[in-house]
């Protein structure tokens, strides 16, 4: 196996058919030095590619991802959770990752996650996916609204410190009543 120096190039001759072998029939090993390829190829280039290129990283990564064990698909999401651009079914794949080491960098972070994304998140998902959704820069009323619902005493008092989140009538009388005899 050759070592890869320097940047990534689509135009590498061994580049393309390095990623179909490791999809096809590669190893774990293959499969994650192409994963991480692909992302960084993708990471430090996405502001330039086009709607069309990024469905085709889109669509390499969710097939990479699904074969890679926990820890590389969490280098991953750290990798895409702040790029605005990022795949948006591979970053969906992500946040809905029954770990949370998986998910939580994109629950955060990701610009790409809309208000149902992270409502059906918090309708669906463990303590830890509210917790970190909670901590979202911003926070729709309807978000907030199954945050406050739902979320164990940990998400209440992250979701009613984020100064960021707004609050629905609903939402704000239900967080209203947990503080009671809540010190």
């Amino acid at each position: 196996q050759r070592c890869v120096r320097g940047p990534v190039k689509m135009s590498d001759p061994n580049f393309l058919p390095e990623i179909e072998n490791a999809i096809a029939s590669g190893t774990v090993n293959q499969r994650l030095r192409a994963l991480k390829r692909i992302a960084d190829l993708f990471a430090n280039g996405s502001s330039r590619y086009s709607i069309d290129q990024i469905a085709v990283f889109d669509d390499v990564l969710i097939k990479l991802a699904e074969m890679v064990e926990t820890g590389a698909r969490a280098r991953l999401a750290r990798r895409l959770a702040s790029l605005p651009d990022a795949p948006p079914r591979m970053v969906r794949a992500l946040a809905f990752d029954p770990e949370i080491e998986v998910a939580g960098p994109v629950l955060v972070q990701s610009e790409r996650l809309g208000e149902d994304d992270l409502v059906e998140n918090a309708r669906s998902q463990s303590q830890a996916h509210l917790y970190a959704i909670a901590r979202r820069r911003e926070l729709s009323e309807a978000v907030t609204d199954v945050l406050v619902e739902r979320g164990n005493r940990r998400v209440v008092h992250e979701v009613a410190s984020n100064a960021g989140a707004r609050f629905s009538d609903s939402g704000y009388g239900k967080l209203v009543g947990r503080a009671d005899g809540d010190d």
